[in-house]
């Protein structure tokens, strides 16, 4: 549905009115449908031609009603299957059913479709009556059952006029949005009294971007202000109508704090707009038993098992609207206090105003991950124009590829098949006929232990191991992977809450992993076989998901990707589906650079063949970096054992210095204890944290609680199959395959480490980077343009010289 301010009308499709009228009644996300929705159409095509072959017939008839309706303008169009005209005026809608669906007969939502065109077709002809024809066509035998009937011209007006009643609440909405509240976006203001220094060059490009339809990569330091400067020139454009809704996408719980808390600043400062932010189902639901399920939450929601799934659409409705009338803004506390109120899945009631909000904040997945999208708007006959804008961009870049990777494990399989033949009360012949495809795909699973012939070797622990890689599809698996899948789906649907089902839908929920990313299958992926022991995995590994997001990207008028960190840019323009046309635009830093000390320790080496007589090096250097001034620094390593032995070196020798130490195994609590340490008392105290860990992005210490970090070596990621196979894939289609798979990755994490330290307009400190190859002229080349005062020591006296010159310079 939109609303058009030039012509005053609610447009939308015949197929949209049907679905928003006729919501079921109860929240059921069990296990359904067997049959692919695409299999059901390409079959139903066929039947539709045989249909439509009557004399006299006219098939696939478009028709645009406009009607007035207590003070609405609704044109509503769409498609009838076949339209008989003459004396006695006929509309068919024909529908593929499965087997259940032909038998139950014209579902509502059908019947409304066909309703809808009768009452068009009675308009435009000025008839006083019109045959209403349904008929259902069953795929698998291609058997037809035909309902007819005839309805009068006040009857159908009268149907109709219901269907729009149904639907006015969103349209008066929609008119109220698109009268009064989008335009208030005009007189909207800046939320801050001033632009900071690259602020105003943000704000410009992607306002451009978005008007232009443009997709535009930014790299701006810390102190930018990223959201803000992307938030705001996406609510102008919107306000404009350049575009309709807004995503904010990130990857922590943090930013959409932050992004959720710059929206409501917009909003104070005049552009009326509603922002929601989405959070996950595991994290919103208070069903005990769901969350403890190991076959998904997805199998309680519904009536049955949860009492906040029953009547959840008749409900969800006043509990719209009673967060509509309260509030502009939905983060989790209202969603939860609304669904508590009316007793309602928060989740699903999130989504459901997330219709009405104008702003959508929440994680990557919600719009890139194939398997849990937004289909509500992804999917379907959705005109929208949406704007994606993607903060702290360069996670994007291994969490893509995560998202097209998918596994097959024997041992999965063999677990639920074992489960179903060995079960006491189950005719074990019969279950074996039944589950036939599943046993079929674990023999062609275990076949693939094959292929590993070449590399199979027994270990020292007597397990045999080996592997098999090739740039090919197995198009025979997903044929078998296919077939089982819709056999699981059938018996799951039809003996719901049986026994096994847990373990059947483990299966299926890896199946249609499997399938999904199969379908997306190309050049960009590997398929990886591995052999441990009786274990056997199938891997579709996708390599390089450029492409993927290209596509995704394609469904938004213009997509802003920003980071701190995405240097090179060129390198994160490629890999994160810029294309061509992308702009990319690198800011400067808003703060003054004497406000940092930047030193390169060059003496030592950090390798990993290195790093057992670096140690004591690597003491000096730390106690020379702190030297200058007492306060709080963090010292990032490339590995755990590497950092425990420079600790313990360190502790020896300074026994006296408070320190801190990450831990493999912090749960939230233990993270925030080892972050309130950091205080801003003037003692000095030192901690020792492990590179690319959770304490070396997104953590925000200003002021005194951090004056200085130190990096140990280049952040290259520890070498693995995977990072390999990386490696390989780029040296043959980008001739830079180290840099890709590791130079580049490890950079980002340098940045990102780095960026700790300054965080506000008067903030100042000391970041020391410890590697003799950040003297090289590759890594120099990495640097960005704010580091351009880069000091170099060859030792820890020079280095310790260097920060008390620039502490003292600072007084």
């Amino acid at each position: 549905m939109k609303y058009h301010v030039e012509r005053s009308v609610i447009t939308m499709s015949v197929g949209e009115l049907c679905a928003r009228a006729f919501v079921p009644l109860h929240l059921d996300l069990r296990a359904g449908a067997w049959k692919k929705n695409t299999e059901r159409a390409e079959a139903g095509k066929k039947l539709h031609s045989k249909l439509q072959a009557e004399a006299g017939y006219e098939a696939e008839v478009s028709f645009c009603n406009t009607t007035l309706f207590n003070g609405i303008c609704y044109e509503v169009n769409g498609r009838a299957d076949g339209v008989l005209r003459g004396n006695h005026p006929m509309i068919e809608e024909i529908k593929t059913v499965g087997g259940r669906g032909f038998e139950h007969g014209p579902s509502l939502l059908h019947e409304a479709q066909a309703m809808c065109y009768s009452y068009f077709l009675c308009r435009e002809m000025q008839c006083e009556q019109v045959e209403v024809r349904l008929t259902l066509c069953r795929t698998d035998d291609e058997k037809i059952k035909r309902y007819q009937r005839i309805c009068l011209s006040a009857e159908l007006q009268n149907y109709y006029f219901d269907l729009l009643s149904k639907v006015a609440f969103r349209a008066e909405h929609l008119k109220d949005r698109a009268i009064n509240r989008l335009p208030s976006v005009h007189s909207g203001k800046f939320p801050y009294s001033s632009v900071r220094d690259g602020q105003d060059i943000m704000i410009k490009e992607c306002y451009r971007a978005i008007r232009g339809s443009k997709r535009l990569f930014v790299e701006a330091p810390t102190g930018t202000g990223k959201t803000v400067s992307s938030l705001y020139p996406a609510v102008r454009a919107l306000g404009e109508g350049h575009c309709d809704k807004i995503f904010y996408l990130t990857a922590k719980a943090s930013t959409r704090r932050e992004a959720y808390g710059a929206a409501a600043k917009i909003y104070a400062s005049g552009s009326h707009l509603r922002a929601i932010v989405l959070t996950a189902r595991e994290q919103l639901c208070s069903n005990s038993c769901a969350k403890a399920d190991e076959a998904g939450i997805l199998r309680h929601c519904n009536p049955d098992d949860c009492p906040k799934a029953a009547h959840f659409y008749q409900k969800c409705r006043d509990a719209v609207a009673y967060l509509l009338e309260r509030h502009n803004g939905f983060p989790r506390a209202s969603i939860e206090e609304a669904a508590e109120k009316f007793d309602l899945c928060p989740y699903e009631l999130q989504l459901e105003l997330s219709e009405y909000c104008d702003i959508v904040i929440c994680d990557y997945n919600y719009v890139f991950d194939p398997t849990v999208y937004l289909r509500r708007y992804f999917d379907g006959e959705a005109d929208l124009r949406y704007v994606f804008l993607v903060d702290e961009a360069h996670n994007l870049v291994d969490r893509a590829c995560g998202m097209y990777t998918a596994e097959l494990k024997l041992s999965v399989l063999s677990e639920a098949y074992g489960m179903m033949i060995g079960a006491e009360d189950l005719n074990a012949k019969d279950i074996a006929e039944r589950f036939l495809p599943l046993k079929r795909l674990i023999v062609a699973v275990q076949g693939c232990k094959r292929l590993c012939k070449d590399t199979l070797l027994v270990g020292e622990d007597g397990v045999e191991r080996g592997y098999y890689l090739n740039g090919q599809q197995m198009f025979a698996l997903d044929v078998e992977v296919e077939a089982c899948l819709a056999c699981l789906e059938k018996w799951v649907y039809l003996h719901r809450g049986g026994f096994g089902e847990t373990a059947l839908l483990r299966v299926i929920s890896m199946l249609k992993r499997y399938r999904t990313v199969s379908e997306a299958y190309d050049s960009h992926f590997i398929t990886f076989v591995e052999v441990g022991g009786e274990e056997v995995a199938v891997r579709q590994i996708c390599r390089d998901a450029s492409s993927l997001l290209d596509a995704v990207m394609n469904r938004a008028v213009s997509s802003v990707l920003f980071s701190a960190t995405l240097t090179p840019t060129d390198y994160f323009a490629d890999i994160l589906g810029g294309g061509r046309g992308a702009v990319r635009i690198s800011l400067p830093s808003p703060f003054d650079p004497r406000q940092t000390c930047l030193v390169a320790a060059t003496g030592v080496s950090t390798r990993f063949q290195d790093r057992e007589n670096s140690a004591k090096k690597l003491v000096s250097l730390i106690a020379a970096t702190v030297s200058g001034r007492a306060g709080n620094y963090i010292f990032y390593f490339p590995s755990y054992e590497y950092m425990d032995t420079v600790y313990e070196a360190f502790s020896k020798k300074y026994p006296k210095v408070k320190t801190v130490r990450q831990d493999r195994r912090m749960d939230q609590q233990a993270r925030e204890r080892f972050l309130d340490a950091f205080d801003e008392s003037n003692s000095l105290r030192v901690g020792f944290c492990v590179l690319g860990g959770s304490f070396s992005e997104g953590v925000d210490l200003p002021g005194k609680r951090l004056i200085g970090v130190g990096i140990v070596g280049v952040g290259l990621p520890g070498i693995s199959n995977d990072r390999n196979l990386l490696k390989e894939y780029y040296d043959d289609t980008r001739e830079s395959g180290y840099a890709y798979a590791y130079t580049y990755p490890g950079m980002n994490r340098v940045l990102q480490a780095a960026g700790r330290v300054i965080r506000r307009e008067s903030d100042c400190g000391v970041i020391v980077l410890i590697d003799d190859r950040y003297a090289t002229p590759q890594y120099k080349s990495l640097f960005p343009d704010h580091w351009s005062g880069m000091n170099y020591a060859g030792n820890a006296s020079e280095l310790a010289n260097i920060v008390s010159d620039f502490w003292t310079n600072l007084i």
